[in-house]
């Protein structure tokens, strides 16, 4: 998303990994409003209200909240007890829980000291996986509305 010549994610990390930054999608179209999100309190709560919206970015989202959980605490009763609370937030949400799974798989066997970080470049890896995967879409789309406008519209004579 470009807001004043300046290009947006929907979602992403602060450089020091403490927080994620949102456009919360709840102001949209009217308000463009970026909400810091610090805990995975806040995390649920832009995910039940729908400041987050949309399966891929739900994902993402859900394994931020991981990573921030493992900020605070990183042993696995705290790691799943945030993947309960994440699924628990949006429970047929299936982008959502395959994000959790993924995150939980990733970080079990992780020493704690080091899950928190592994878990910052894992959502991160998740994000950009999914911010790759809708720059090919619009590409595919482009071909074929190009192609679809080639087939319908006659030449000019």
């Amino acid at each position: 998303m470009k807001i004043k010549e300046k290009n947006y994610r929907t979602i992403w990390p602060d450089l020091d990994q403490t927080r994620v930054d949102i456009i919360d999608q709840t102001k949209l179209p009217h308000v463009f409003e970026i909400v810091q999100i610090t805990h995975l309190a806040e995390m649920l709560h832009a995910i039940k209200s729908m400041q987050v919206r949309g399966a891929p970015l739900i994902g993402v989202a859900a394994a931020y909240g991981v990573a921030l959980a493992m900020r605070k605490a990183s042993d696995d009763v705290s790691l799943h007890a945030a993947a309960d609370a994440l699924i628990a937030s949006r429970p047929t949400a299936v982008n959502l829980r395959w994000a959790v799974n993924r995150m939980v798989v990733c970080l079990q066997g992780v020493p704690e000291s080091a899950r928190a970080n592994v878990a910052w470049r894992e959502a991160a890896k998740m994000a950009n996986e999914d911010a790759e995967l809708r720059t090919r879409l619009e590409a595919f789309r482009a071909a074929q509305t190009q192609t679809a406008r080639d087939m319908t519209v006659p030449p000019a004579l």
